[in-house]
């Protein structure tokens, strides 16, 4: 009789392991979508030539990573109160594949701390095959994404008014090398700093502190000691508001601003800091939406203007590096030109990277579309693309 119980209860535990297992079965995990094959190159040179028309005219593209979600309105975007994106998920990169831009710009809505800020970046990469950019508006003071954020243990500084008035060029630099060596650590390449307008007129609304210095002698110094000290942290940095945005009595984030200072008045003032950035080796220059009546004849905000960015920032004053616009869904843009045209307009005046379009997929169709026409030549398209390729290299990245 022994074997009789024996039997039964093996039985009953083959039983009881197959309730057990039938109950402990979890539904299926959905996989994460596979990351993207790199596109292999040993130089910006060599990957351009390996690129498609649809992704280069990706590359000239920084966004939010906001961006990537299409049902969110313009104003949403803009939201800075409002949620942001913290973490990627498949449609996102999906959306990457459609619209494969170059890179990102985050905001303060987009951090939490370096871990999330890690996992974001990793997970915006996985769905790119040529390596992202990853901007941030990080001036010291004010303007700081990651400082002001609270979730990032790092230093703060003094709007730079305060480093300007000290007289002291090394405290300029220490802002520029204590910034970029934090932001590089955190997997950033590019700082959109520093501010190199000069602060002349008392109304302005827009610029005050951020600036150095309402001497033009006095920020230009400031200037070529903060490049040096970003480029010593290691990250790319871009002179801010070219042609200046000191003399404005009106801010380009709400709508119309110009100034009515001549060229030749602003080559005595405004452009002081912005060529001493140039000889510093600053990587980019940054046009506002700064019309300027005085010095160009076609009535464009800088950033749309051939005159202000092809035959002045480019011919006159001999700047081969990138030139990216301010973002190209503030008010004074979006008042006046559609996505589309806007981001053909800066194309078509000597602009690299166009920054923040209202909508992604109105501003990269309408580019894609005259490439394909003709209207843009692959010439054209290639000069940018290159121009934001060779920044990758320098950087690291390829």
């Amino acid at each position: 009789m022994k074997w009789k119980w024996m039997l039964c209860a093996a039985l009953m535990a083959g039983l009881l392991c197959g309730c057990g297992a039938k109950e402990a079965e979890e539904p299926p995990v959905q996989e994460e979508p596979e990351a993207m094959e790199p596109v292999a190159a040993d130089s910006a040179q060599a990957l351009l030539a390996k690129l498609s028309t649809e992704e280069k005219v990706g590359q000239l593209f920084l966004v939010r990573p906001d961006a990537l979600d299409l049902s969110l309105t313009p104003q949403q975007l803009d939201d800075a109160n409002g949620p942001g994106l913290t973490q990627v998920d498949a449609e996102h990169l999906d959306t990457l594949k459609t619209y494969p831009v170059g890179g990102f710009v985050l905001f303060g809505k987009n951090l939490q701390d370096p871990d999330q800020l890690a996992q974001l970046m990793t997970g915006l990469s996985r769905g790119s095959q040529v390596p992202l950019l990853f901007a941030v508006d990080e001036e010291g003071g004010t303007v700081s994404r990651i400082a002001n954020s609270g979730g990032f243990d790092v230093p703060q500084f003094s709007d730079m008014a305060a480093i300007g008035a000290s007289g002291d060029p090394a405290k300029a630099k220490e802002v520029g090398l204590t910034i970029g060596g934090y932001l590089r650590d955190l997997g950033f390449q590019w700082d959109f700093a520093p501010v190199a307008d000069v602060n002349t007129n008392p109304d302005n609304p827009v610029i005050g502190s951020r600036a150095f210095s309402s001497s033009p002698e006095e920020a230009a110094m400031m200037i070529s000691a903060v490049v040096e000290g970003f480029h010593e942290g290691g990250v790319a940095c871009a002179l801010k508001h070219f042609p200046g945005h000191g003399d404005t009595a009106q801010d380009s984030h709400k709508g119309y601003a110009s100034t009515d200072k001549t060229w030749q008045e602003m080559l005595t003032c405004e452009m002081y800091p912005f060529q001493a950035g140039m000889a510093a080796g600053a990587d980019a220059v940054m046009v506002g939406h700064i019309t300027t009546p005085n010095a160009t004849q076609d009535g464009l905000p800088a950033s749309l203007s051939r005159e202000m960015i092809s035959e002045k920032l480019r011919g006159e004053l001999r700047f081969q590096r990138v030139v990216v616009t301010d973002s190209l869904s503030m008010e004074a843009i979006t008042d006046a030109y559609a996505p589309g045209q806007a981001a053909l307009m800066a194309l078509e005046a000597g602009a690299d990277v166009l920054l923040m379009p209202e909508s992604l997929s109105e501003a990269y169709d309408a580019v894609l579309a005259a490439v394909q026409d003709g209207t843009i030549s692959q010439e054209r398209l290639d000069q940018s693309v290159l121009r934001i390729l060779q920044l990758k290299e320098k950087y690291g990245l390829i």
